[in-house]
């Protein structure tokens, strides 16, 4: 995966994920609140226009999340932790995707929901998963780029993400348990972000020793011997 498609990915993973539960969470009646209703409500059978959480919010951005891990693992090779750290965010992508797949049957707000179904438990299963490899791909990948002088300066913020997240949680738990959730979520794209944005810049740096390299060699070809 070069890294200016996979940069790329994953600045739209950021969008994608952003505008699919904000407008998601309009599309649903007025009973619906952000501050207090679950994300994953915006895909349950009983929602209203469910594609933008399950199809964007999803799966798509799962599939965005996957190809930035796919570039990282290639910017960050040999090294073994980073490519422990890259395989952990592909496989958060993945899990990602199924979020989309694996549906609620209903939403906190429809009377007597109850979700049952093996989807339901499915997407519990699932979500707890993708909760833990977003914390974990940024502690592993902290120490990867820490070893790395290219991408040294992004260890501290990846260290901080955890914490970050942690604070949020609380923070907004005081408005309600959706606004928890949401802040912590934020705060991993925001991340995912930054990662993406060094990629992007790493491309460029290559591009440009590359450049000057074959200027070079053009050069020593055209000077007198």
């Amino acid at each position: 995966m070069p890294a200016r498609i996979a940069g790329v990915c994953g600045l739209l993973a950021f969008v994608t994920f952003n505008v699919a539960w904000i407008a998601g969470g309009l599309a649903q009646p007025s009973g619906y609140s952000v501050s207090n209703d679950d994300i994953s409500d915006l895909g349950a059978v009983t929602a209203a226009t469910p594609w933008i959480y399950n199809q964007v919010g999803a799966n798509l951005t799962g599939i965005l999340v996957a190809l930035l891990g796919f570039g990282v693992w290639r910017a960050l090779s040999p090294d073994v932790i980073g490519r422990i750290g890259a395989a952990v965010l592909i496989a958060e992508g993945i899990s990602t995707f199924f979020d989309g797949i694996f549906r609620l049957d209903c939403r906190g707000i429809d009377a007597a929901c109850d979700n049952v179904s093996w989807h339901s438990r499915a997407h519990k299963i699932e979500s707890g998963i993708t909760g833990a490899l977003s914390l974990l791909a940024p502690l592993i990948l902290a120490f990867a780029f820490r070893r790395n002088p290219a991408w040294r300066g992004l260890w501290i913020p990846s260290l901080l993400t955890v914490p970050a997240l942690l604070v949020a949680n609380a923070v907004f738990s005081t408005v309600g348990d959706g606004a928890a959730t949401r802040a912590g979520t934020v705060i991993i794209f925001v991340w995912i972000a930054f990662v993406s944005l060094r990629l992007l810049q790493s491309a460029e740096i290559a591009t440009e020793a590359r450049l000057l390299g074959d200027g070079a060699k053009a050069n020593s070809r055209g000077s007198p011997k």
